[in-house]
Formats: structure tokens, C-alpha cells, sequence
């Protein structure tokens, strides 16, 4: 690897060339993501539309997880709770997943390469897949859509930069990544963020919690194909 750095918004990310992109929604996409995977699910769409992700959910047969606000929209089957998801039965079963803005993040840059997504969860997982690669970008997903900055990301950002700059020889280290790195050995940055006050006052504190634990998981997503509007995930880890 030669290079790693941090994207602060996935339209800044589409600007960067790189062989990697790992893409990180902490609260709570990407930690949801890897919990489904860590609990077997077989493959995953997510969507950046929520007709869309309820048509498909549909038309394929999926399990429909998502959250608008913080909360599961009318109809569907679940949240986007990694707490919840821990308590599922999904193994071998077929899921998609559409939130506010993590999944938009992920179909974004679905087309690129090499797609990753990477919580604290996955942390040191994604980042020992990502060593294979000789320029890294981790993206945060943003709040607002992916327009606002996103404490939470950043610092979960930072957390796998730290990971990434373990390798031998350790890669360049861009601006925003040795401030994201810095940023994350404050462990307090994701439970005092504004996504985590919000998500408190919604009775959902334990996602919080479980966001915050580091390396839980040896879960891999990345995307295998997309379209416009979607993208399909698959666990690397299982290969």
C-alpha cells in the first residue's frame, strides 16, 4: 500500500482516484451491514430510493431493513439496528437495506473498483483486506445526504486509517487521514455527536453502544455489481 486518505463526503470521494474505497456510515448503516453479514446473511442490495427499495424488496423476495429519521419507515420488516439485527435469524437468507444516507454513499461510489464498507465493528477486518490495494480512500457517508460533515464517521474513519497505517511499510498518510487518526483516539467523539444525541433521544442508546465497540466482527462487505440506484454486497470474508 502507498497511500491512504479520508474523504469527508462521497462526492469529495468520486474527485479522488483510488484502487480501494471504504465507505463508512458508523451510525448506522455500515455497522448494520456488518452485523448481517457477521450473522450470515447470504447478500445484501441496498438502495438509495425507497420506492425503489421497497419494490425490489418485493419483486426478489428480501428482507426489507431501513430506518428515514432514525426510525423504519411503514412496512417494513426492520430497522436499521445492529442491536436488532444481532438478534436475527438471517443466515443463508437474502436482504436489502435503504437509509438516509449510507446506502446513498454506497451507490454513489458503487461503481468504482473496489467498494468496501467499514464500521468500528469491522474496523481491523476491512483494513487488512484493504492492504492489498495501493491507494486507499475511506469515505464518510455524511449526514444530510452525504452534504453535512459527520463527527461520528470521521472519527470511525480515522480508527481504520490507524489500522491501515499499521502496515509494513506504513503508506502516506493524507491531511485529512492523519487528522482523522488523531480525531479517533478520542473515544468520546461518536456517543457526543450529533447523529448520536439523535438516535439517544429515539430510545436507540444501545446502538450507539454497539457502534462504538471496535473489532467485533470479521465481516468484508464489498460491492459485487450495481446499477443505478443500487448496489449488491457481498461478504469477502467467505470467499
Amino acid at each position: 500500500m502507498e497511500s491512504v486518505d479520508v474523504a469527508l463526503f462521497p462526492a469529495e470521494a468520486l474527485t479522488i482516484e483510488a484502487d480501494c474505497y471504504i465507505v463508512v456510515d458508523v451510525l448506522r448503516a455500515t455497522t448494520t451491514i456488518a452485523t448481517l453479514f457477521a450473522r450470515g446473511l447470504a447478500d445484501l442490495v441496498v438502495c438509495d430510493d425507497i420506492q425503489l427499495a421497497r419494490d425490489r424488496a418485493l419483486t426478489e423476495g428480501r428482507l426489507l431493513f431501513g430506518e428515514v429519521g432514525g426510525l423504519p419507515p411503514e412496512g417494513f420488516d426492520h430497522g436499521n439496528s445492529p442491536v436488532e439485527v444481532d438478534r436475527l435469524d438471517v443466515a443463508g437468507k437474502r436482504a436489502l437495506l435503504f437509509t438516509t444516507n449510507g446506502t446513498a454513499a454506497l451507490c454513489a461510489l458503487g461503481a468504482r473498483d473496489i467498494v468496501l464498507t467499514g464500521a468500528l465493528t469491522n474496523a481491523a477486518a476491512v483494513a487488512r483486506a484493504a492492504r492489498n490495494y495501493r491507494r486507499v480512500v475511506v469515505v464518510c457517508a455524511g449526514n444530510g445526504v452525504g452534504t453535512r460533515f459527520s463527527l461520528e464517521d470521521f472519527a470511525a474513519a480515522g480508527a481504520i486509517v490507524e489500522r491501515l497505517a499499521r502496515s509494513d511499510p506504513p503508506p502516506a498518510l493524507g491531511d485529512a487521514a492523519l487528522l482523522a487518526r488523531d480525531a479517533s483516539r478520542n473515544t468520546d467523539l461518536i456517543a457526543t455527536s450529533s447523529h448520536a444525541r439523535l438516535l439517544t433521544s429515539l430510545g436507540l442508546v444501545d446502538d450507539v453502544q454497539f457502534a462504538m465497540k471496535a473489532d467485533t466482527s470479521a465481516a468484508v462487505p464489498y460491492v459485487a455489481d450495481s446499477g443505478a440506484g443500487w448496489a449488491r454486497l457481498l461478504d469477502a470474508s467467505k470467499r
